[in-house]
């Protein structure tokens, strides 16, 4: 009986031990992090990515002039291939018509090969806000959705003047890669 009592007793010291060293590891760790951080002392982190355009509210825009958005009334359309959708040749196509500073339609749809149906069409109203002091670059500033329902991608839109020649930026416009970024789009009138 003293063969058997002695490895069963030696197990049980040893088992017993083992747990208790772990127990004191999870109170070690534990206690270690509830010390209290300075704020001060965490090094701040710049995002790489992250333009003046995309920090400001829409509130932070100034009106653009009607002298300034002489340059930008008129009419614009973009037909560019649908890279969020199945690759079948759907093209995603926009048309902005830009009648005053405080004016303008943007309206975005898919039509697949050989079909003029407008699927998705979305119609948004709205202003327009100044981007930069030189007059080349200024913002959509979406109001009311007349069309199509609100699917929580920002409706607005930056357009660019680079070398007489017009470009959109807007998430609602993907590209191959999925990021939104500078597309040519022709000024029709």
């Amino acid at each position: 009986m003293k063969k058997i009592l002695f490895p069963i007793i030696l197990i049980s010291a040893i088992s017993f031990s083992c747990k208790k060293k772990e127990v004191k590891k999870e109170t070690t760790v534990v206690s270690a992090n509830t010390t209290p951080v300075d704020s001060t002392e965490i090094p701040q982190v710049e995002e790489a990515s992250v333009d003046s355009e995309s920090v400001k509210s829409d509130l932070d825009y100034d009106e653009v002039n009607e002298k300034d958005f002489g340059k930008w009334k008129g009419e614009y359309f973009l037909d560019y291939i649908d890279y969020a959708g199945e690759n079948d040749g759907t093209k995603l196509k926009a048309k902005l018509i830009l009648d005053s500073p405080t004016d303008g339609d943007f309206y975005l749809w898919y039509e697949k090969p050989n079909d003029t149906v407008k699927e998705g069409m979305h119609h948004v109203y709205g202003s327009f806000g100044k981007a930069d002091n030189t007059n080349n670059t200024i913002k959509f500033l979406p109001e009311i959705i007349s069309e199509g329902e609100d699917t929580g991608i920002d409706l607005d839109y930056f357009l660019y003047s680079k070398d007489g020649k017009f470009y959109i930026k807007s998430e609602m416009i993907p590209s191959e890669n999925g990021d939104s970024k500078e597309l040519f789009i022709q000024k029709i009138k």
